[in-house]
């Protein structure tokens, strides 16, 4: 096809007006994906919530959607400013700047349970596939002061691991402070201390 005859058949086709005219044009340039990573990202956690969604006393179970980051930021700086971390957050931006790393991890899998439609506690985390199979590494749990020794903390872990047990999963692994809250309560849990590990810090 000699080439005048090839520009002619491009330039006035119905692929042209196809491309130019139809949802296509608007979809590609005004929704998520001009964000890709995020788009397809978040498409697939909101599938999961769809999929997987738990109501028990009053107790909404769910996995995390990225509607839930302001409110779970919100409450991790509650909980983790006060007794017994003390963690020096300077603002709200610099601990949704954190969740969002952890949530961008393309392992990342998370949970919230709601009470009245607020979040009351959260368990974020991400898969590590190893020799001994996949576990779920836990980056954060926390949960809503006022609410802690309550229960809620122990119905979340049970709802965390019924799903991730269903999904293959052997085992749950976090680090915590020693002779605090914390440790007792994963202890009661069914959680061990592992006496072959240590933590090892570097500062620079």
């Amino acid at each position: 096809m000699p080439i005048k005859t090839i520009k002619d058949h491009f330039s006035s086709n119905p692929l042209k007006n196809h491309f130019e005219n139809n949802s296509l044009k608007e979809h590609f340039s005004s929704n998520h994906l001009k964000n890709h990573w995020t788009y397809f990202f978040q498409d697939n956690m909101e599938n999961k919530v769809l999929e997987q969604f738990y109501d028990y006393g009053g107790l909404e179970f769910r996995r995390f959607s990225w509607k839930d980051l302001d409110e779970c930021a919100q409450l991790f700086k509650s909980v983790f400013s006060t007794d017994p971390w003390y963690d020096e957050w300077i603002s709200l931006d610099q601990v949704k700047n954190y969740l969002k790393e952890l949530i961008e991890n393309p392992v990342f899998e998370g949970f919230v349970v709601c009470e009245n439609s607020n979040v009351v506690a959260v368990c974020l985390g991400h898969r590590r596939s190893g020799w001994m199979g996949k576990e779920f590494f836990v980056d954060e749990f926390f949960v809503e002061n006022r609410r802690q020794g309550g229960g809620i903390g122990t119905k979340t872990l049970n709802f965390v691991g019924k799903i991730l047990f269903n999904e293959g999963y052997t085992r749950l692994t976090l680090l915590t402070n020693k002779g605090i809250f914390a440790e007792s309560f994963y202890l009661k849990n069914g959680f061990y201390n592992n006496e072959k590990r240590m933590i090892m810090v570097k500062e620079f």
